[in-house]
C-alpha cells in the first residue's frame, strides 16, 4: 500500500457504471454535479452516457481511461475488474464504488465517496497497488494471445464428461501433472474469487505471490501452492488418446480463449501493478467479516 502525498489535484475524472444496478442515478448525478461545481472535467462512456443522461462527453473506455487523472468505476467488483485491465498498463487509479451486492474491491459506499469528495479532489486518498498477471498463450514462436489480468487465469475443461490434463512447470521444472477440471492461477487479490469457491486459500492482498489451485482434481496428493510472484508458470494440455486436446482459458472470468494441446499458456507477474483507490481506513479483515462473515460467531 501506498499513500498519494503531492498527487497534484486531479483536474478530469472518469465515470464508468453500469446503468441496471439499482442506485446508479441516485449516486451519479450528485456526484456529476459536485465534481462540476468543483470545476472538475467529466468523462463517461457509452453506457454510463445512456444510464445517466448529463451531457458529459464520451469516450470509449479506452479513451476515457487514457484522458482521466482517475476513474471511478459505479457498479461491482465485475466492472471493476474490467477497468482495472485498462488502467493497470498506464497506471492510472480507480476507485470502486459498490452499488452491487457484494463489491468485495468496489468497496466504497457511495455516501462516503460524496462526502470525502473534497479530499479525493486534493490527492487526500490512498493507493492500494495490486499485484496483476500477465497471460499469453504460445504455439511454438508464436504469441496468439495477450492478456492481462487483476484476479486470475483459469485453465479448464471445455468437455462436461472428462477432465483435462495440465502439465505444468514451474520456472522450467515440472511441479505436476494436474487430471482436474481445470486449474486456477490466482494473485492474492483473486483469493477471495474463484480460488475460494475452489477451496484455495485466503491471501492478504498486500502480499506478492500466486496461488495454484487445481479444481476438482482427480487425486488425493495434489492441493494448493503457493508461489512466488517472481515465478513463470507454464501449463501445457495433454493430449487425449493420442488426439489433439481443447481446454478454455479465463482471465478475470471476462475475457475467454481456446487453448489446444499445441499451445503452452505461460503467465507471470505483470511489469505494472493496479493502482486501486482507498478512501476510507477499512482493512482486509474488516471486508472479510462484512461480506464473507469470515471468523465471525454464528
Amino acid at each position: 500500500m501506498s499513500s498519494a502525498p503531492g498527487v497534484p489535484n486531479i483536474k478530469t475524472v472518469g465515470l464508468v457504471a453500469a446503468p441496471s444496478r439499482a442506485g446508479t442515478h441516485e449516486f451519479a448525478h450528485p456526484l456529476i454535479d459536485k465534481l462540476r461545481d468543483a470545476g472538475i472535467a467529466v468523462l463517461v462512456d457509452a453506457y454510463t452516457d445512456e444510464g445517466c443522461p448529463t451531457g458529459c462527453p464520451r469516450r470509449s473506455r479506452e479513451e476515457l481511461v487514457a484522458e482521466s487523472d482517475i476513474v471511478i468505476v459505479m457498479g461491482g467488483d465485475g466492472l471493476l475488474l474490467g477497468l482495472a485491465r485498462l488502467a493497470g498498463p498506464s497506471g492510472v487509479p480507480v476507485l470502486g464504488v459498490d452499488l452491487g451486492s457484494f463489491g468485495f474491491l468496489a468497496a466504497a459506499r457511495p455516501a462516503v465517496v460524496l462526502e470525502q469528495l473534497d479530499r479525493l479532489l486534493a490527492g487526500d486518498y490512498q493507493i492500494r497497488e495490486r499485484l496483476m498477471l500477465s497471460v499469453q498463450v504460445r504455439r511454438g514462436e508464436q504469441v496468439t494471445a495477450s492478456f492481462v489480468g487483476l484476479n486470475d487465469a483459469v485453465i479448464s475443461r471445455i468437455y462436461p464428461r472428462r477432465m483435462v490434463r495440465l502439465d505444468t512447470h514451474v520456472d522450467g521444472e515440472r511441479v505436476a501433472v494436474y487430471p482436474a477440471d481445470g486449474l486456477i492461477v490466482a494473485t492474492p487479490t483473486g483469493s477471495t474469487a474463484y480460488n475460494l469457491s475452489a477451496g484455495g486459500p485466503l491471501v492478504d492482498p498486500e502480499l506478492d505471490c500466486f496461488i495454484l489451485n487445481p479444481i476438482c482434481p482427480h487425486t488425493l496428493y495434489l492441493r494448493p501452492l503457493l508461489l512466488s510472484a517472481d515465478s513463470v508458470i507454464v501449463v501445457a494440455v495433454q493430449e487425449h488418446d493420442g488426439e489433439t486436446e481443447t481446454a478454455r482459458l479465463s482471465v478475470d472470468g471476462q475475457e475467454d480463449v481456446d487453448v489446444t494441446s499445441q499451445d503452452v499458456v505461460v503467465i507471470e507477474r505483470a511489469p505494472f501493478r493496479a493502482q486501486l483507490v482507498r478512501i476510507d481506513s477499512g482493512s482486509f479483515f474488516a471486508r472479510l467479516h462484512a461480506k464473507l462473515r469470515w471468523g465471525l460467531e454464528r
